[in-house]
């Protein structure tokens, strides 16, 4: 299952929660860069096998190198006053004491990178306490793309970020991985990742099978750890429960932005959508928007749910924010 199938299941579940039965029988897969699906499938497992292999993987971690064990941690650091809540997807320590993040994004907004170096920080803040040394433990971010964040590399997947000096790492202990899916897909199906037989690619070819509802290839099924993650992602093993939470959250935003163009919509059609709102409506959007800002919701889908440019809900966030 894609992400549009996905939200097309929670739309279905909106309507009728039996619906759920019916999308069982059409797709063998749940949406596995969902948050709710990700966390259960990676963090719930007692041995985190899944995870830990994923991590290796994608940071090309191998030998003494490799994480053989990880303890996770709660996943929200609180906002101090008037700061915002940083809430990551999973966040752990290995065995070698060094913390791992590990966030999905489904879509690119202006603000994804500003948040990772929030997220980041955050984490930083909490190691170093009262009388203890300025020694930092190596710290990883992961973050899993459903989308391009490099338009600029068209045939590279897999972006290691570090923060350079002269051509060299300033600072070395923290590492930002970041991989897009989607780009992989692409590349594969061109053939131009047919030679690439890395642990990475690999993990990618089986993502791809529960996201495309493909085939099992053979090199995939032969592999224990490829065998587990597909057990582990099949739709039937969710229950309603999760699925209910996240079609709440998708129902209460559209519900706000229903309230506010309401008025709207009863003098009749909204001509081009921004343009058409009277202030009333405007700064009803811009609350909406502000709250879809504070749960971390993506600015594309801001935009479509408010009918605001990107320009006015940057202004109302920079606003409020004074």
């Amino acid at each position: 299952m894609n992400r549009t199938q996905h939200y097309s299941l929670l739309k279905a579940m909106e309507i009728d929660k039996s619906n759920l039965l019916k999308y069982q029988e059409l797709y063998k897969y749940a949406y596995i860069l969902s948050d709710g699906i990700f966390k259960i499938v990676f963090a719930e497992e007692k041995d985190h096998s899944l995870l830990i292999s994923l991590v290796n993987a994608m940071l090309g971690l191998q030998g003494d190198d490799a994480i053989k064990d990880i303890i996770l941690e709660m996943q929200e650091f609180p906002g101090v006053f008037n700061k915002k809540d940083c809430i990551l997807d999973i966040i752990g320590t290995t065995n070698a004491g060094e913390k791992v993040l590990v966030e999905v994004q489904q879509q690119g907004d202006d603000f994804f990178r500003d948040r990772v170096e929030y997220y980041i920080s955050r984490v930083i803040e909490n190691q170093v306490h009262t009388s203890e040394k300025y020694e930092l433990p190596r710290i990883y971010f992961l973050g899993l793309l459903d989308f391009e964040l490099f338009p600029e590399e068209p045939q590279k997947y897999i972006h290691h970020v570090d923060e350079m000096c002269n051509g060299r790492k300033f600072f070395p202990k923290i590492q930002k991985i970041f991989v897009e899916i989607d780009k992989f897909f692409e590349l594969e199906k061109a053939g131009i990742t047919a030679s690439d037989n890395s642990e990475a690619a690999q993990w990618l070819r089986a993502i791809k099978v529960i996201v495309k509802e493909e085939p099992v290839p053979e090199k995939i099924m032969q592999n224990e750890t490829f065998r587990h993650l597909l057990d582990s992602v099949k739709l039937i093993n969710f229950v309603e429960e999760l699925f209910n939470c996240e079609a709440k959250n998708m129902t209460d935003l559209k519900a706000e932005h229903e309230i506010g163009f309401s008025e709207g919509k009863a003098k009749g059609k909204i001509e081009g959508r921004a343009e058409g709102l009277s202030e009333g409506e405007r700064n009803k959007a811009r609350e909406v928007a502000l709250k879809m800002l504070a749960k971390n919701k993506p600015l594309g889908e801001i935009v479509e749910f408010t009918g605001l440019t990107e320009s006015e809900i940057h202004a109302a966030s920079s606003f409020f924010q004074k």
